[in-house]
């Protein structure tokens, strides 16, 4: 009987030692394999540079930090630079990840700078165990931010969040994504004729969007080393826009082609729609050699829906061109991520 004490105690000193070592091992073989993505970037010809890169959070976690990450790629022109960079993930599931975000995060393309400033700014996702560690879910957030663009001036948001989901029963690489955004408020030099109007507030009270994704590609490890995935089909399930007296419902499917161009209909109710077209006129997602044409088509479909306030009305994508209605307004929209 004396010697059950002894073999328990042996146990649990087993147990430990075992695990300890499995820590050590995932440990190194996590810092070993991340130093050497970077190796392979700088081989690839990137600017791949940070100053520490450590793990942590013996017994029962895998902390990596890395400081000072400053990564540009040549090929696209899209670079990232952070003062810090965690990927938390538990000891026991390596492949649910947590990361996050502290301190300015800087993201640049050929276009423009775009730096984001937030009380959270985290993002966690579900991988499946493969070379590839293709996303099986995942979700980004976002409080209390500020982003700066040098294109578009300073953004403010009290909360965002972004999640996707490879959709279930479907072939392909098809996602489930659904963006929410609250308390957004955009640089004034955006608004200022539209506020001036006394339509719109300083702030966006809520934006959603939920759709259902293809793309040409998965989104997994590849997205980051070589090109992001591009968007093939879009069903647009529901857009929402909801800023003082504007409010914007939109529903539709879009087919993307290899350039870029979208094709298909997407139904719209716009109140206020005048105002919408001012601030995207000041925004610069519709030229000013459009406004026009676009005003007098939707002043024509607005009657005859009888609320001239109102726009309920179909936009058509088709061989490039862009149509409210059977009128005739500009080019179709480029989709492509950068």
């Amino acid at each position: 009987m004396r010697k059950a004490p002894q073999i328990i105690i042996s146990l649990i000193v087993l147990v430990f030692v075992g695990w300890g070592g499995y820590w050590v091992i995932g440990s190194r073989a996590t810092e070993r394999v991340l130093a050497g993505w970077f190796e392979d970037r700088r081989a690839e010809g990137w600017t791949a540079d940070y100053a520490s890169l450590d793990t942590a959070g013996f017994p029962s976690r895998f902390d990596t930090t890395i400081t000072d990450l400053n990564l540009a790629d040549p090929e696209t022109g899209i670079a990232w630079s952070a003062p810090m960079f965690q990927s938390l993930s538990l000891s026991y599931a390596p492949t649910r990840v947590i990361a996050v975000f502290p301190g300015e995060q800087v993201f640049a393309t050929r276009d423009d700078r775009i730096s984001i400033t937030a009380e959270t700014f985290r993002a966690s996702a579900s991988l499946t165990p493969s070379v590839e560690l293709p996303i099986t879910e995942s979700v980004l957030e976002l409080a209390a931010a500020d982003i700066v663009s040098a294109q578009r001036g300073t953004t403010e948001i009290d909360a965002a969040q972004l999640s996707m989901r490879e959709t279930p029963g479907r072939q392909g690489h098809v996602y489930d994504v659904d963006v929410t955004a609250s308390g957004i408020r955009l640089d004034p030099s955006l608004i200022a004729a539209a506020r001036d109007s006394g339509a719109v507030s300083d702030t966006i009270e809520r934006a959603h969007l939920r759709a259902t994704i293809r793309f040409d590609n998965a989104w997994d490890r590849f997205a980051i080393e070589r090109a992001r995935p591009q968007p093939r089909e879009i069903e647009l399930t529901r857009v929402t826009v909801d800023w003082g007296a504007l409010t914007l419902d939109a529903t539709g499917v879009l087919v993307v082609g290899a350039n870029g161009v979208a094709d298909g209909e997407v139904d719209v109710r716009a109140e206020n729609w005048r105002d919408m077209v001012t601030i995207a006129q000041s925004a610069g997602a519709i030229p000013d050699m459009l406004v026009g044409a676009l005003t007098r088509a939707g002043e024509m479909l607005a009657r005859m829906s009888g609320d001239p306030e109102t726009l309920d009305a179909t936009l058509k994508f088709e061989n490039g061109r862009a149509f409210l209605g059977p009128i005739p307004i500009g080019a179709a929209p480029v989709i492509r991520l950068p």
